[in-house]
This record gives C-alpha cells, sequence and structure tokens, in this order.
C-alpha cells in the first residue's frame, strides 16, 4: 500500500494488471458511465421541455459518453500491457479530465443558466411591447 503513494509507482510506463477483482470493478465503472450517458442522451432529447435543462442533460451526457469510451480504451490497453498508453498514469489523469468537466458543468448550472434564464425573460417582456409583422400576427391567431 506504500507504493501507491510513491511517484515512482505513478509514473512508470509498464501498464498495472486490469485482472481480479479490481479489473473488472473499473470495467463494471466504465460500462456504467458508457451507458448512463446513452440512456440520459435519450431521456433528456425526449422528456424535457425545457431547453436549459436539456442542454445540462446533453453536457452530462456528453461527459459519461466521452469518459467511458475513453475508459474502455484506457481499460483495452491495459489490459493488453501496451507500454506507454497501458500505463497507470493515465488513471489519475482520467479522473482529473472528469473532474475539470463536471466542475464546468456545474458552474454552467450555477452561473450561466440562471443568467440565461434572466435574459431570456427580460427579452420576452420587451418583445411584447415591439410590433410584429402582419405574418407573425396571423400565425399567433392561428394557435
Amino acid at each position: 500500500m506504500m507504493n501507491f503513494f510513491q511517484p515512482s509507482y505513478w509514473f512508470t510506463t509498464q501498464s498495472p494488471e486490469v485482472t481480479g477483482m479490481l479489473g473488472t470493478l473499473v470495467f463494471i465503472l466504465f460500462v456504467l458511465c458508457f451507458v448512463l450517458g446513452i440512456v440520459g442522451r435519450i431521456v433528456t432529447d425526449r422528456k424535457e421541455q425545457d431547453r436549459f435543462r436539456r442542454e445540462i442533460g446533453g453536457r452530462i451526457s456528453d461527459l459519461l459518453i466521452t469518459s467511458g469510451l475513453l475508459g474502455f480504451i484506457l481499460f483495452f490497453f491495459s489490459f493488453e500491457n501496451v507500454q506507454f498508453f497501458g500505463a497507470r498514469f493515465w488513471y489519475p489523469v482520467w479522473m482529473i479530465m472528469v473532474a475539470v468537466w463536471a466542475y464546468y458543468i456545474v458552474r454552467y448550472m450555477r452561473r450561466d443558466v440562471p443568467a440565461m434564464k434572466a435574459r431570456s425573460a427580460s427579452r420576452a417582456a420587451a418583445g411584447t411591447y415591439l410590433p410584429t409583422s402582419k405574418k407573425r400576427r396571423k400565425k399567433k391567431k392561428r394557435r
């Protein structure tokens, strides 16, 4: 366990052993990310009416699909003992990539979406006083 915290453990080009229970759990994690990403994309495309929620769901789905696919590739290289591409240091790089991407999604949800909602509400409120063309008025009356 002490080797786990040594830089020489992580920065070697030898690929880790991904057989056994730990390898199975890592593979299940990658499969789960990929499948949840696909299911999330389908659900948000079909169910969500709010464009902001659909955008957030799409971003989360993109994160899960991409991280699952990169995890499959990383797992394959580790399983086949490819010298550089199966190295241990790619696993922390993968986790850092997921954490940074998740940070940007959370930042988008907390900072950008409320600002865009307020901007679209103010535009809608100001749009009621602006003149429209006759074609638009006819379309609105038909609905």
